[in-house]
Parts: C-alpha cells; structure tokens; sequence
C-alpha cells in the first residue's frame, strides 16, 4: 500500500506588512470609514484587481523602478560635498 505525502499545515494566505504614504493611508482610511478589516478587505481588492488585469512583464516593470529610484538617490548623495 503507497503512502500518502503530508499535507502541509497552516494558513492558507501568507501575511503581508507594507508602508504607505501618510496621505494615501488617510485617503484609503477614509474610504474604510476608519474600520480595519474593511482597510485591509479594500486594499486586498485593490492588489488583486491589479494582479488580475496586469501582465507578468508590467508587474516586473515595478522591480525596474524602485532599483532606478535607488541609484538615483546614491549617485545625488555621492554628489553632494562632504564639509
């Protein structure tokens, strides 16, 4: 008789922390009217109707962004005269 393999155990999403601009958290907070399940439900809708209708490449555009935005802030820094 085979064995079954084990299936694995917990939760079925994983858990996500980000950081949002003050403004657009107060904007999205006000739409939740202040209620944090409805903030968390509005901005999960919110990434999967984005996921949804997003390419793969399109996603990954996002990756070449942030790595542009951090060589351009080096570079100025280095720039910048040391006193």
């Amino acid at each position: 008789m085979a064995r079954r393999g084990r299936k694995r155990g917990g939760a079925r999403y994983r858990r996500v922390t980000i950081s949002l601009p003050k403004r657009l958290y107060a904007i999205l907070n006000g739409i939740a009217m202040g209620d944090e399940r409805k903030l968390n439900r509005l901005i999960k809708g919110i990434l999967e109707d984005k996921l949804l209708e997003s390419t793969v490449a399109e996603l990954e555009l996002y990756l070449g962004r942030g790595e542009e935005e951090e060589e351009e802030e080096m570079a100025e820094s280095e720039e910048q005269p040391k006193e």
